[in-house]
């Protein structure tokens, strides 16, 4: 019988890092022992003595432990702070490979179908990846956890030149950037059981999410890039931010001049330099041609 309970948030992580569940359950036992032989960690944890030695083995190989060169096999776990830079030095040097190697162009071609996004992290990253490639514009629709987790991102595009505008649902700032706040934001917040995020770059690329709260899951995402898709609901959105504009200079009284002012803003977001509608016209119609949404 088993005399010891691996912790298991180590054999999670240990497991995510790439660990076969036994190889993470043997490191992290012995991590918490002087040392063992291979078959006390298998009564340890109650597994099987072969699977158990071809566990340990692995995590030879992998440097997660050291063994005794004679015939007791002793083995001993490296030291946490030394596996985890070892491991950190080698997903670095790996992604810098994949990196070189995938940098060449692809011949994937125009894609115009709907990709569903299961998890948050991904729902995160596509955005971020999203937002870091834009060129000319961004409209963001996004509750305030998740505005926050993409901040840095906005920000770095906002100084790269790129126009970014927002529709908040509680009072925020972002330097450089078009900030509209909804009238009604904490009656949404209220009413969702969630964080929303949606974002469409360029006109060419949007993702629509509503993740659970915390951003630990995801009630619903989907990813596109559909020029004809994204277009249309980067219309939709910069509508959206002029309505909610409207909606708090109206009750205000504000007068006619500065409501058209808001007008033309929302005109200037549906520039015809955007990648998606200039890739709308040369599929569809003549570049000099004036859009309707």
């Amino acid at each position: 019988m088993p005399n010891a309970e691996p912790a298991a948030p180590a054999i999670d992580a240990l497991v995510e890092l790439g660990f076969t569940a036994l190889e993470a359950e043997a490191y992290t036992w012995l991590h918490g022992q002087p040392n063992a032989t291979g078959y006390r960690v298998a009564q340890a944890l109650g597994k099987p003595v072969a699977n158990t030695y071809k566990a340990l083995e692995s995590l030879h190989n992998k440097g997660a432990i050291v063994v005794e060169e004679d015939e007791s096999r002793v083995c001993r776990a490296v030291a946490a702070e030394e596996l985890l830079g070892k491991l950190e030095r080698r997903f670095t040097q790996t992604s810098r490979a994949a990196r070189a190697a995938l940098a060449r162009p692809t011949s994937a071609g125009r894609d115009d179908r709907v990709y569903s996004l299961r998890k948050a992290d991904h729902v995160l990253e596509r955005v971020r990846t999203m937002v870091s490639a834009a060129r000319t514009i961004a409209l963001v629709d996004a509750f305030p956890d998740a505005l926050e987790a993409i901040r840095p991102e906005l920000a770095a595009a906002v100084g790269r030149g790129v126009v970014v505008a927002i529709k908040a649902y509680r009072a925020t700032t972002l330097a450089g950037a078009d900030v509209y706040c909804a009238t009604d934001g904490e009656a949404a917040l209220a009413r969702w059981p969630g964080q929303w995020l949606n974002l469409v770059v360029d006109g060419a690329t949007h993702v629509q999410a509503l993740l659970t709260p915390g951003l630990t899951g995801v009630h619903q995402a989907i990813w596109t890039a559909s020029p004809f898709l994204a277009w249309v609901y980067h219309g939709a959105l910069a509508d959206e931010l002029a309505i909610a504009e409207l909606e708090s200079l109206a009750r205000a009284g504000a007068g006619a001049d500065k409501l058209r002012r808001v007008l033309a803003r929302r005109d200037a977001l549906l520039t015809r330099d955007a990648t998606g509608y200039r890739a709308l016209m040369k599929r569809f119609g003549r570049a000099a041609r004036k859009v309707s949404r």
